[in-house]
């Protein structure tokens, strides 16, 4: 039976390659310590092999996944067998890299080089660090054990290091030992005081209560002999408050590495130091008990942790196969295609009309962003025109003069007030339709808000997303055409047809403000008001107020004053004549602007969006659907975009690797 921890690396094979480890919370034992604590030689002592790079700075720049695997001998010859290897004794330990399947290191030399030559492809020759994962399997006849070594914890940057490096291993460290199912390894040397350490400070922050923390005291032949009693109180526990133990190790030192000794022998030194200095608790240290503790306490952990994991493979597993689905190849392409066009011009409409399933809380879409564009910018901008923008008392006289002719101008020149009126109801005209050329560009960008899985379809297919983003385009020119020289002609119609008799426009004089209604009535000599209720035949104007009387008595002289019934009874002054037109000008201009600006939206909203979401679905069907059928062109438009052949592929591999880490974690059941 397999044991626990080979198939916990089975399951950090499946997620190196789904690209998922920081989601996924796998038991691990994340080594952690500064530069110059002896982190390497910790992890090649456990090895029995020397194999990581060594050199100033930061030379582990990546996560490095280190899998020790006990082979059983049939394993090993099933190896050499297939790979027609030739057998041989020496052929103790062997190494398999991820990103290199099928191809064994047997050189720890050439082991070296792979993981320099790896890190410089994900992390860059400038000393940076990457996220990205090295993993490699360390086939051994010794145990089974797993680590991840990260870069050390440095301060200043060297070379050609960033300036930023501390704060980049700082964020790494804490992605992979803030996770519950970590374990962490802080590394602390014999020969500093504990409180100062920085793995020690992390683990802290980390782990505050020491449940998942085991320190491993490095360099114990480094210290002072009268310093021996502390360091046993260190490695007793009474100086470090961490719950999974403090082992104590004696790896080789730089010297011993210049000369190139074996790890056996580095063993046998260390085993006589203990001996010699800390016989009462030797066995309890030293690098064999610390990968018999890391077994044993990994082993724990994972047995706890299971039932979580595989509810989490199991969630990746469903979201791998719906991702997959969504890629799936038509087997009917005639009704995928009419299918997609319907639920496009359906999804379209619910998006327009606030009716799509998933409401967005981040941002104004759909329908909603056309009224945006209409309120917040059509008819701000509209009602912020100045009726007498560019118009001066000049420009009115002359105007005046012009239109008389060699005739006295009338008290009201219909002719020069048609001629103003024509030339500020102008301003109208460019607002309105730039709110349609607005409204025309958010329907377009409408189409990017429908449902994310049409959307996700149709840059599958890039000539059919490009034909209905076609379609989409035509029509709403053809519509943005029709109404704009509708709205041209609606207000041109104001602007050529003058109606000042109009009951509404002597309704906007009167609703003016006093002092436009004082000088109209004074330009034309009426300021006097007679109270008439003694001759008047209707019984309700006694009980009517002062002010009602008088409104409805201006009401009476404007109406005869705008329908030329006065305009002969004596001349006016120019000054005074000008003013009347500037005034009448004004009332006019906004009896218009009510309309315009109440015109305009609904009959964008009735020929531009209502007429659009009628014909949309009948016309995806006929220059679409029906022209595909038509040239036989169904296979064509339904070509993937290579992007999305590789993301399917990918999606196959992952959810192949996911169904087989479910299948290897059934062992853990019984174990």
């Amino acid at each position: 039976m397999q044991s626990l921890i080979q198939v916990v690396n089975k399951l950090q094979d499946v997620f190196s390659v789904v690209g998922e480890q920081q989601i996924v919370d796998l038991p691990q034992i994340v080594v952690v310590g500064t530069q110059s604590s002896g982190k390497s030689s910790v992890l090649e002592s456990i090895v029995g092999k020397s194999f990581l790079p060594r050199g100033t700075g930061v030379v582990t720049r990546a996560p490095l996944v280190i899998q020790m695997i006990r082979y059983t001998e049939e394993t090993r010859r099933s190896m050499l067998l297939t790979h027609n290897i030739e057998d041989s004794e020496n052929i103790t330990e062997w190494v398999e890299f991820l990103h290199k399947p099928n191809y064994f290191f047997f050189n720890f030399d050439l082991v070296r080089n792979e993981i320099e030559s790896r890190t410089n492809i994900l992390a860059g020759n400038n000393k940076g660090i990457t996220n990205s994962q090295i993993l490699l399997k360390i086939h051994t006849n010794r145990y089974d054990l797993t680590f991840v070594d990260l870069p050390g914890i440095t301060k200043v940057a060297v070379g050609d290091q960033p300036d930023n490096i501390d704060e980049q291993i700082q964020k790494l460290i804490f992605s992979y030992a803030k996770q519950s199912n970590s374990i962490i390894l802080a590394v602390v040397t014999a020969n500093t005081d504990p409180s100062t350490s920085e793995s020690l400070q992390i683990a802290k922050k980390l782990d505050p209560e020491g449940m998942r923390t085991i320190a491993v005291v490095t360099k114990l032949d480094l210290i002072d002999d009268g310093t021996l009693q502390d360091t046993k109180d260190l490695l007793c526990g009474r100086r470090i408050p961490v719950k999974l133990g403090i082992i104590g190790v004696v790896n080789r030192s730089q010297k011993d590495i210049i000369e190139n000794k074996s790890m056996e022998a580095t063993l046998s030194s260390e085993t006589e130091f203990l001996k010699t200095n800390y016989p009462d608790i030797c066995t309890k240290h030293g690098n064999k008990a610390l990968a018999r503790t890391l077994q044993m306490v990994l082993i724990t952990h994972i047995k706890k942790v299971y039932p979580k994991l595989k509810v989490e493979l199991e969630e990746m597993k469903n979201k791998l196969g719906k991702k997959l689905m969504l890629l799936h190849t038509p087997e009917n392409k005639v009704s995928f295609v009419i299918g997609l066009l319907k639920d496009i011009s359906k999804s379209y409409e619910d998006t327009v009309n606030g009716n799509q399933s998933d409401v967005s809380v981040d941002e104004i879409i759909g329908g909603a962003s056309v009224a945006r564009i209409i309120q917040q910018k059509y008819l701000k901008t509209i009602n912020a025109i100045d009726p007498l923008q560019d118009l001066t008392n000049e420009n009115i006289a002359t105007v005046l003069l012009n239109t008389s002719g060699t005739n006295q101008s009338t008290f009201v020149n219909e002719k020069a007030l048609q001629k103003i009126l024509s030339r500020q109801l102008n301003n109208l005209i460019e607002p309105s339709l730039d709110c349609v050329e607005l409204v025309r560009s958010e329907m377009l960008n409408i189409l990017n808000s429908i449902d994310v899985r049409l959307l996700d379809t149709l840059r599958r297919y890039p000539q059919l997303n490009e034909d209905v983003r076609q379609v989409f385009e035509n029509l709403l020119e053809e519509n943005v055409n029709n109404i704009k020289e509708f709205i041209r002609s609606y207000i041109e119609s104001y602007q050529e047809c003058l109606d000042t008799a109009n009951p509404d426009f002597i309704l906007e004089i009167v609703k003016s403000n006093n002092t436009i209604q004082e000088e109209i009535l004074a330009a034309a000599n009426i300021n006097n008001y007679k109270d008439d209720s003694d001759s008047s035949s209707d019984g309700n104007w006694k009980d009517m107020s002062k002010d009602k009387k008088i409104e409805i008595n201006r009401i009476q002289m404007l109406n005869q004053l705008l329908s030329g019934l006065n305009n002969t009874d004596e001349s006016l002054e120019s000054s005074e004549q000008v003013k009347l037109h500037r005034d009448l000008s004004q009332c006019y201009f906004e009896y218009i602007r009510k309309i315009v600006r109440d015109f305009v939206p609904k009959r964008i909203k009735h020929k531009m969006i209502n007429s659009f979401l009628k014909v949309l679905d009948k016309r995806l069907n006929e220059k679409i659907f029906q022209t595909y059928l038509i040239e036989k062109k169904i296979d064509e438009v339904l070509l993937e975009d290579e992007s999305f052949q590789k993301d399917r592929q990918d999606l196959d591999i992952k959810l192949d690797a996911v169904n087989k880490a479910l299948k290897s974690m059934i062992d853990i059941q019984y174990y």
